[in-house]
């Protein structure tokens, strides 16, 4: 499991879920009409071919209700992969 920010400087957490399947999760800021549920930050998460690799498919958001006073982008990312791993019982990151 890694942390690094994206081409477009998104921050973003990849890890093994699988032996050679990987996942990605970035933080996006959204605005206007893309913002929909009116938070400003969304969490993303979409298969990756490999490590550093660009996505791979329709990734699916999630609002994120937390202010950046009370969870960071590094924070909420790494809790997400935590609690996904050990929701599916997986032990790869």
């Amino acid at each position: 499991m890694h942390l690094d920010f994206d081409g477009k400087g998104q921050r973003y957490v990849e890890w093994l879920i699988a032996p050679g399947v990987y996942k990605r999760a970035w933080i996006q800021r959204r605005t206007g009409s893309a913002d929909w549920a009116g938070t400003g930050r969304y969490l993303n998460v979409v298969r990756v071919e490999a490590p550093r690799t660009g996505p791979r498919g329709q990734a699916a958001d999630f609002p994120v209700f937390y202010t950046e006073e009370d969870a960071d982008d590094d924070s909420i990312l790494l809790d997400f992969v935590r609690r996904l791993c050990a929701a599916v019982g997986n032990t790869h990151p």
